[in-house]
């Protein structure tokens, strides 16, 4: 695997971002309004894939409190840009069965998203616009004349974990353990995945239309999983849903097994009737 990806997805994006309006100002807590996540980073394509990584390494704990912030910042974003599985332009956060084909897509973009809900805490509420600036601390106000920003609509539960993680980096290093085996492990296992769903789309673009996984890219989705499995079970929490109408790798695959069995013994029946016919 090389260790720069092919982010031309990440950049074609970024370039197609229009102007941003002077904001208002952000809402009251626990307002109904829509809360946003806004992050700037003057080079978020190369801190990205730095974060990769820093992630498959297990390396956190040796970057400075700055650095560490500013890549897991950009290894959150990226885990949102990935979690669709398209080249096309999806609003970041905004995930759904509707954006997936069939049960198994549906599942591995669940498994991108779910690692940021779980290592979130459980029940966040936004109480107003969260904005950070690649690592520095996070501020409670919009500024204005920034360029290579993303902006993250907090109306989804993989969103509000996103932005709190985001949020969280550099005032509260400690409320994600990088030194926890388990943690590590999830982090690298998600960046692998990040990595083959980035090919898997890219090749997908190339083709021009939607291809299966191939057994490699499932089982390190499955990995992710099952580490995810592991976290929830030693939180004593069920695995959470990232998104209405997330499933898991694991269901989607077993759910297909009993047609694709029945299809099979209808099919064998037919040929041994004809056989004994002919």
């Amino acid at each position: 695997m090389p260790d720069y990806l092919p982010f031309w997805w990440w950049k074609w994006w970024q370039g197609h971002q229009q102007p941003k309006p002077a904001p208002t100002p952000a809402p009251i807590p626990h307002s109904s309004s829509l809360f946003r996540w806004m992050h700037q980073d003057r080079d978020l394509t190369t801190v990205g894939a730095a974060a990769l990584q820093t992630a498959k390494r297990g390396t956190w704990m040796t970057l400075d409190k700055k650095n560490r912030a500013r890549q897991f910042r950009a290894f959150v974003v990226m885990s949102l840009r990935i979690a669709p599985l398209s080249w096309r332009q999806v609003p970041l956060g905004q995930l759904g069965p509707h954006l997936y084909s069939t049960p198994e897509r549906n599942a591995a973009g669940s498994a991108i998203a779910r690692t940021l809900v779980l290592l979130a805490p459980d029940n966040i509420r936004p109480g107003s616009d969260i904005v950070t600036n690649e690592g520095d601390p996070t501020q409670g106000t919009i500024e204005t004349g920034i360029i290579h920003a993303v902006t993250i609509l907090l109306v989804t539960v993989v969103a509000i974990a996103a932005a709190y993680l985001g949020g969280i980096a550099v005032q509260s290093i400690h409320a994600i353990n990088f030194d926890d085996e388990i943690t590590k492990r999830l982090l690298a296992a998600q960046a692998r995945s990040m990595e083959i769903l980035s090919l898997h789309v890219e090749r997908e673009r190339i083709a021009g239309h939607e291809l299966p996984f191939d057994e490699t890219e499932r089982s390190m989705l499955l990995a992710l999983e099952d580490v995810q499995r592991r976290l929830a079970t030693q939180r004593h929490r069920p695995l959470p849903s990232p998104f209405q109408g997330a499933t898991e790798l694991v269901k989607a695959t077993t759910s297909f097994l009993p047609m694709a069995l029945l299809v099979f013994a209808a099919f064998f029946l037919i040929k041994h009737h004809d056989e004994r016919r002919s």
